[in-house]
């Protein structure tokens, strides 16, 4: 063995994977690998700057651009053309390795000559085995039962699970067909000596290709789970401008010709495609699952108002009979039509706000449309109470669906979050890069987090320097996640290194949750199909939805009347505290700098004191929901709107300063809406 240390260039193709690719290299170079590493990135044209910002922040990075997207296969040969190492490692962008997995690979590769190509264990963003890690090459026997899905029913089976070799102990180390091409570690002579990725194969299939072609020169293809890789499968497929999953079977349709079509029947090739197409078929359907579920479900709702209707005036189900399935299937008809206009089905299919303005738009319009087509109206206690049926339905299995994501039961969808149903958090680490990271979110309810505290191997701080508690100790960590009923975890890299982060992922996969990490110098958090920003905001040129004349007329009004029932309710307590008590005036401040006297009990305990500023909430001076209620005691803070019985700020089970004060005050009238007042005001009573 060669007493220096081999040179191993890593070879990369991005394409609009600006904040993945950065976390990737960064996690390269905390390499424990005292060789050289030569990392080479080709930008496949990426619009998102991905190549400026390697550049300007890893200097040493060697950077080619392509002016087209060529594929992944033709890029990574533009790479291996000017790489100089002795050894190739083929990674993703969107992929995280371990300190030691450099040195493991190389360890390993030159016990045994023999074999040319090694790839490591791959996990899935919350902790899961990626399947893709070890495969066999799709013969009929092997490919078939996956094609037909007989491997999900039946994981275990030597014949079913055959193509991703799931029988075999994900632990241990074996001789396989084929390995991901999100990770490749293979000798750079043998690379060469084959020719590198066959370029007719665009972006799925030239993996496959490759180690088929490995076997054929004599060379053996093992994979290594003594390291580990996180990769967030797919990231490079949403940006771009063709059909992936076409490509995807296009691409086993090719390999299947070059490989196998001299040795079977024309019967054999005819069976191989027709179970590639069903595949696809079955694939598009998967992709369409959630339309398809919130149709039958909003469809389902209708027909079940109906039959819960019919018999309260009709006194029997003789109408749906009569009509054939006509009435309700009219009704379902219109409601989904209703739904539809409001995106229920596209880019909305999970939001109750939406769900709601529907419903009661299918309200009225079901009334009107009863009144013109009256051989529809059976009866209008029917419509009325299979109508409000379906307004309250509608939108709350919607409601139930944010409920069960928030518990970890569901898998959260891309749409915007609800501040009502945030999922529990705990922050891995108590440096300042965690505490940061903390401060950030607790100031972002866009993020659909909720940071309970942090976790830590031990605390190297003073508790009060936290502003929220330290959970445990990490060796605690799934009795943590257990009491606190945490659903996400969020890793401060600065604290925890790549093979630590991946082992407690590992250690807690059983407990379903959710992983993300914040990379180094890096304002935004990484998850599987997910960037989001957590940064400061920026208030140039926002434009403020409570300055709009009609959310500031509809808050008005919710206030008004919300004011005026509670105060009906609220006044034999009003009036016996009134005697029984001393009431004071307390003056506050108000939006704009003006101030406002309100009603308060001079007890020192201040509880069931809320009710006595419903009167200032009638004069307009406050609202339901608003700032935080400050007295002129305190110095002018400047509220940009007016203060109120609850906010964000009172959301959150944390200390904040008057800056963060001001970015939640900005944030609230950026985005204020009725329902979100609603969804506050449910919050805050839940919490209490």
């Amino acid at each position: 063995m060669s007493l220096v240390a081999p040179k191993v260039s890593v070879l990369i193709v991005s394409y609009n994977v600006k904040q993945y690719i950065i976390h990737c290299i960064d996690s390269i170079n905390k390499s424990d690998y005292t060789g050289q590493i030569e990392i080479i990135v080709v930008d496949n044209n990426s619009f998102d700057g991905s190549l400026d910002e390697i550049k300007s922040k890893m200097k040493s990075v060697i950077c080619i651009q392509n002016d087209v997207n060529v594929g992944f296969g033709k890029a990574i040969n533009q790479t291996a053309r000017i790489a100089s190492g002795k050894y190739y490692l083929i990674l993703n962008p969107d992929t995280i390795i371990e300190e030691s997995t450099i040195s493991t690979f190389i360890n390993y590769l030159e016990k045994d000559n023999m074999i040319g190509m090694i790839g490591p264990k791959i996990v899935n963003s919350d902790g899961s085995l990626q399947k893709g890690s070890k495969r066999s090459f799709p013969t009929i026997s092997v490919a078939l039962p996956k094609l037909i899905g007989l491997d999900k029913l039946f994981p275990n089976s030597k014949w079913a699970g055959h193509y991703n070799l799931n029988y075999l102990n994900p632990d241990e180390i074996h001789k396989v067909d084929a390995i991901s091409g999100s990770c490749m570690f293979i000798r750079s002579e043998l690379f060469n000596k084959i020719g590198g990725f066959d370029e007719q194969f665009f972006m799925y299939g030239e993996d496959l290709d490759l180690c088929y072609q490995v076997h054929q020169l004599g060379f053996e293809v093992h994979y290594l789970p003594t390291t580990q890789i996180m990769h967030y499968q797919g990231e490079s497929v949403k940006s771009a401008p063709y059909d992936s999953l076409n490509a995807f079977y296009q691409a086993m349709i090719l390999f299947s010709e070059k490989h196998f079509s001299k040795s079977r029947s024309i019967l054999s090739k005819l069976v191989i495609r027709s179970g590639i197409y069903f595949r696809k078929l079955i694939s598009i359907i998967n992709e369409k699952r959630s339309q398809i579920i919130s149709v039958a479900l909003d469809a389902l709702v209708v027909l079940f108002a109906f039959l819960i209707a019919f018999p309260l005036r009709l006194n029997s189900l003789d109408a749906f009979i009569v009509s054939k399935g006509l009435i309700p299937g009219v009704y379902i008809i219109f409601w989904i039509m209703v739904c539809a206009m409001f995106e229920l089905y596209s880019r909305y299919i999970l939001s109750y706000t939406r769900a709601i303005m529907a419903s009661l738009s299918g309200f009225f319009l079901a009334v009107v449309f009863t009144y013109f087509f009256k051989q529809y109206a059976f009866s209008r206690l029917v419509i009325i109470v299979a109508t409000t049926i379906i307004t309250i339905l509608i939108p709350g299995w919607r409601i139930l669906a944010h409920y069960l994501m928030s518990r970890g039961i569901l898998k959260p969808t891309k749409e915007k979050h609800h501040v009502l149903f945030a999922r529990k958090t705990i922050i891995m680490g108590t440096d300042n890069e965690a505490i940061k990271i903390a401060r950030n979110i607790q100031k972002r309810f866009d993020t659909g987090l909720d940071i309970v505290g942090f976790v830590d191997r031990k605390l190297t701080i003073e508790p009060k320097d936290l502003f929220l508690p330290f959970l445990g100790a990490v060796s605690d960590l799934r009795d943590i996640v257990t009491t606190n009923n945490i659903h996400e975890i969020i890793f401060s890299t600065d604290s925890f290194s790549n093979q630590e982060i991946l082992d407690l992922m590992d250690e807690t996969k059983d407990l379903h949750l959710t992983y993300r990490m914040v990379p180094r110098n890096q304002e935004v958090l990484l998850g599987k199909a997910s960037v989001e920003e957590i940064g400061d905001y920026s208030f140039v040129n926002i434009e403020y939805n409570l300055f709009h004349r009609l959310h500031k007329f509809t808050k008005r009004v919710f206030d008004i009347l919300l004011a005026v029932v509670l105060s009906i309710l609220l006044s034999p307590i009003t009036i016996i505290i009134a005697l029984t008590k001393k009431i004071e005036k307390i003056e506050f401040w108000g939006e704009n700098g003006k101030q406002f006297i309100s009603l308060t009990l001079k007890s020192k305990k201040k509880v069931n004191q809320k009710y006595l500023y419903l009167y200032s909430i009638l004069k307009g001076d406050m609202s339901f929901v608003g700032s935080l209620l400050i007295p002129t005691s305190q110095s002018d803070p400047n509220l940009i709107c007016k203060p109120g019985l609850t906010g964000l700020a009172k959301m959150r089970n944390s200390k904040f300063t008057q800056s963060d004060r001001n970015v939640l005050d900005h944030y609230y009238v950026q985005n204020q809406s009725l329902t979100l007042d609603i969804e506050i005001i449910l919050k805050t009573i839940f919490r209490n």
